[in-house]
């Protein structure tokens, strides 16, 4: 599988998380295995579950197109990806929150922040050349 490809389905897992956060909050926070006890609680999970993770694939999708930038916004958003992967690994190791979910959780992150960062080198040698 060429880069281009590893960012897209990089952008496609990332986006997907955040169109579950965005539409449908109350699943997303269940799955996560918290309780909202007040609306604003639906709010925290929309903006981010929902739109934190929806920029970050809209991020990842644009740095594949860009000219220059590109491989630099990809690997921040793996950096981005890959902090909150180290945090569920620190509740893992910390709050022993050791649960199949939160490991299916703490891997799929971990390999969208891997292959993201895998995706940034050598993207530019993917691009077709410009033309006049």
């Amino acid at each position: 599988m060429n880069r281009r490809r590893l960012a897209y389905v990089s952008a496609a897992i990332t986006m997907g998380l955040g169109l579950l956060g965005l539409l449908n909050p109350a699943l997303a926070v269940r799955i996560l295995g918290l309780e909202v006890v007040d609306p604003r609680g639906f709010s925290q999970a929309r903006g981010t579950f929902g739109g934190l993770y929806l920029a970050l694939g809209a991020m990842i999708l644009w740095a594949v197109t860009a000219r220059s930038a590109g491989p630099l916004f990809l690997r921040a958003a793996a950096v981005l990806i890959g902090a909150t992967s180290l945090g569920r690994l620190a509740s893992i190791l910390i709050d022993g929150a050791v649960t199949p979910l939160n490991l299916l959780f703490f891997a799929v992150e971990s390999a969208v922040a891997v292959i993201t960062l895998l995706a940034s080198f050598g993207l530019t040698d993917q691009r077709p050349p410009a033309s006049a």
